[in-house]
């Protein structure tokens, strides 16, 4: 790839990966994502970053994306804290409601929203999550649910 004119019609769905510098980094969807300021120590210069490992960020075909590094394939989120940093609260609400067993309808109407606007939150929320599916969403969200830490065996022991 040499230019962004090179990436894909469907770059939208966040699957995309690429290669710079021998390093592999994906492209993350981050259009309902607000930045944060965060400033580079001992300097000066307030920067602009919409995920905590950004690298870099820009805007394409009217969305903005965020270039962080490649997750092991396969990999989601570890911990259910990793998961709120990542989606907004809104996107939260909507994936905890589809998990729930809600359809698309049942959550506009509970959120007050339309159906346009729950299916264009759960686009996004695919994008972040790198899934292709409600199915893939509810696993990835009940994964990271599921992947709290646990005490040691060590300090079980220590407790007895």
């Amino acid at each position: 790839m040499n230019g962004l004119s090179e990436f894909p019609a469907d770059a939208q769905c966040c699957g995309t990966s690429v290669e710079l510098g021998g390093h592999s980094l994906r492209i993350v969807c981050v259009d309902e994502r607000l930045p944060d300021h965060n400033a580079q120590p001992g300097s000066s210069r307030v920067r602009q970053c919409y995920l905590p490992d950004e690298i870099a960020h820009f805007e394409w075909a009217g969305h903005r994306y965020a270039l962080v590094p490649e997750r092991l394939p396969g990999a989601a989120p570890r911990l259910a804290s990793e998961l709120h940093t990542l989606l907004t609260n809104r996107e939260l609400q909507i994936v905890q409601l589809i998990c729930n067993g809600l359809l698309t309808k049942q959550v506009s109407a509970r959120l007050r929203i339309s159906e346009f606007t729950v299916r264009s939150y759960l686009k996004t929320i695919y994008c972040k999550l790198g899934v292709r599916s409600r199915g893939a969403m509810v696993y990835t969200y009940a994964q990271s649910l599921s992947r709290l830490p646990k005490p040691d065996a060590a300090d079980l022991d220590d407790e007895r």
